[in-house]
């Protein structure tokens, strides 16, 4: 009996060995695929899937190294699981399933795999520590590349900065999920070089940010921090953003002001194609794609709505009195010009908000499951940061709180339902699920119960 009992202690310090290594693993799994992400977010498919199967293998090996599931319990595994059936029913009524299908478990699956990765082998506040430090060094690498590019035309399009994307409007929502909690961490922070170190984040990227010319991004940005500085009572954080934004006016070319002063002339909103350029049309065709679609949608996948929305923006335009006289123009112009218009119309594959998006795909049923989800995980976020105890936990659940409202001022007239905004997006969430989960029990609400209760691990 001695000899057994020694057999099984031994047996377990193994076990607790390999899982720690493990957790290990998966964390720099998950900082490798992160700033392969970063840096190569539409090539280096290989990296990005050994870097994947690795985080998955590391899953599972602790599982069978504690011989049990390991399968956390949080408030937002229903809603994930609905959201998934939603869609493949959706998937199945469409008129493309196969693309439709790939859309849901190549892209959708993914996105939930990296949280239930997350959630369940990522164990300890060091862990996360270290991957968000690592998550805003990468995106200040990012944002220091797309300076030097933008300045020596390499990282430059339409004018605008992209850094290591194809479109201004993905790196405005990349630094958008970031700059927050940077903010937000450097409050909490007291040596000077930690604070520096952010303080020249927080300049980099806010400079970015301007450079994008995306004034979704600028607005949104406005927002999180204005929520940061009532939040915290911040009245110094406050007056230095609204000086610098002053500052701004009289410093920048006059190209980023013209631009900007467009996001206050509300009067033109809805007539000015200037401001919104072909969203507004687009909208307009995405109502009348839900009509017509109203339960299930048209499917997920960009070759469903492209294909719809080439239809009903046609018959929308023919509809509309003041756009008659542009579509009779548009039939004698040359077939050169036809097919550059096609093509510009074809690479929309979004309904430029991200209700109307997931509505048009998903039909209601999706959209109520994509509200539910999401407003689960916005109740989370806003209670732990409420009721946690203080220290670094209370800061960066408030910058996860901020970025997240920051990205949800982009899907009203942006959608980041697509790789790889969503891949940055569900970092961010698991991140927050992994911080609710290894809080210390002293954080309680005020009737007294555990913050993480409902998002407590039953394994």
């Amino acid at each position: 009996m001695p000899r057994l009992g020694g057999f099984k202690t031994g047996e377990k310090i193994v076990n607790i060995k390999i899982t720690a290594y493990t957790s290990r693993i998966s964390e720099y799994a998950f900082i490798a695929y992160f700033f392969i992400l970063s840096f190569f977010p539409y090539s280096a498919d290989i990296i990005k899937l050994l870097c994947f199967l690795t985080i998955i293998g590391s899953w599972m090996i602790m599982m069978l190294s504690e011989k049990k599931m390991l399968f956390t319990k949080t408030s937002i595994n229903i809603p994930i699981f609905s959201f998934l059936l939603c869609s493949l029913a959706a998937s199945f009524y469409s008129a493309h399933i196969k693309n439709s299908l790939e859309t849901v478990l190549h892209d959708y699956l993914t996105y939930f795999i990296i949280f239930f990765c997350m959630i369940n082998t990522i164990r300890s506040p060091e862990q996360i520590n270290r991957v968000v430090k690592t998550m805003l060094i990468t995106c200040g690498l990012v944002c220091a590349y797309g300076v030097y590019g933008y300045y020596t035309g390499i990282a430059i399009r339409d004018e605008r900065l992209v850094a290591t994307f194809e479109y201004h409007s993905r790196i405005a929502k990349y630094i958008s999920l970031l700059l927050p909690i940077a903010v937000c961490l450097f409050f909490w922070y007291k040596n000077k070089l930690s604070r520096l170190s952010l303080s020249l984040f927080v300049i980099l990227c806010s400079f970015s940010l301007i450079l994008t010319m995306s004034r979704t991004s600028w607005v949104a940005i406005f927002i999180a921090m204005i929520f940061i500085g009532f939040t915290t009572q911040k009245k110094l954080l406050m007056a230095v953003f609204i000086g610098v934004c002053g500052l701004l006016i009289f410093i920048l070319p006059s190209k980023f002001i013209t631009h900007a002063t467009t996001i206050t002339q509300v009067n033109k909103l809805f007539t000015s194609k200037k401001i919104l350029g072909e969203r507004l049309l687009c909208w307009k065709a995405s109502i009348a794609i839900i009509q017509d679609h109203p339960l299930l949608g048209i499917g997920p996948g960009k070759r469903n709505f492209r294909d719809a929305y080439q239809r009903y923006r046609e018959k929308i335009k023919t509809k509309e009195p003041s756009q008659k006289k542009a579509v009779s123009v548009k039939r004698t112009e040359t077939q050169d010009k036809k097919k550059t218009v096609t093509k510009g119309i074809e690479k929309l594959s979004h309904a430029h908000n991200i209700f109307l998006h997931i509505w048009a795909e998903t039909g209601i049923i999706g959209l109520l499951s994509f509200l539910w989800l999401f407003a689960t995980v916005f109740y989370a976020a806003i209670k732990s940061w409420r009721f946690s105890s203080g220290g670094y936990e209370k800061m960066l659940l408030l910058g996860i709180t901020a970025s997240l409202i920051a990205i949800f001022s982009h899907g009203f007239t942006d959608s980041f339902w697509k790789k790889p905004d969503a891949l940055f997006l569900w970092y961010i969430i698991s991140i927050l699920f992994v911080v609710i989960h290894t809080m210390p029990i002293t954080s309680k609400d005020k009737r007294g119960k555990r913050i993480d209760e409902e998002d407590a691990s039953y394994h």
